[in-house]
């Protein structure tokens, strides 16, 4: 298991107003996502994310992981619930939350899951 934070995303229900806040908060540039919807955030490391029309109102802290599937089980073990993976062109992630309901995302980087 690895565990170093790898991404993180800022959810957002007006895209404009996170770009100005964040933006002018912390100098972050954002540029258009690989999908419709979704933004990248420049400047901070490790590099982030902000998915539009997203009513959560906390970010998301994605961690690496050597092997997804294994630490998908193991969180389940000690009481978490983990969403089934979803893989995008830069790897797969799943979304997960703690025994206390704490949401984390688990991050398998795509020369792990090849």
């Amino acid at each position: 298991m690895n565990g170093n934070v790898t991404y993180f995303e800022v959810p957002s229900s007006d895209i404009d107003a996170t770009e100005r806040f964040w933006g002018s908060l912390f100098d972050w540039r954002f540029t258009a996502g690989n999908f419709p919807g979704y933004s990248m955030i420049h400047g901070p490391s490790p590099m982030g994310g902000a998915p539009h029309d997203d009513a959560s109102r906390h970010p998301r802290i994605y961690f690496a992981v050597d092997d997804l599937q294994a630490a998908l089980a193991r969180v389940r073990e000690l009481g978490g619930t983990a969403q089934d993976p979803v893989t995008i062109p830069s790897g797969a992630f799943a979304h997960c939350t703690d025994d206390q309901g704490v949401e984390f995302s688990l991050f398998q980087d795509p020369v792990a899951t090849a």
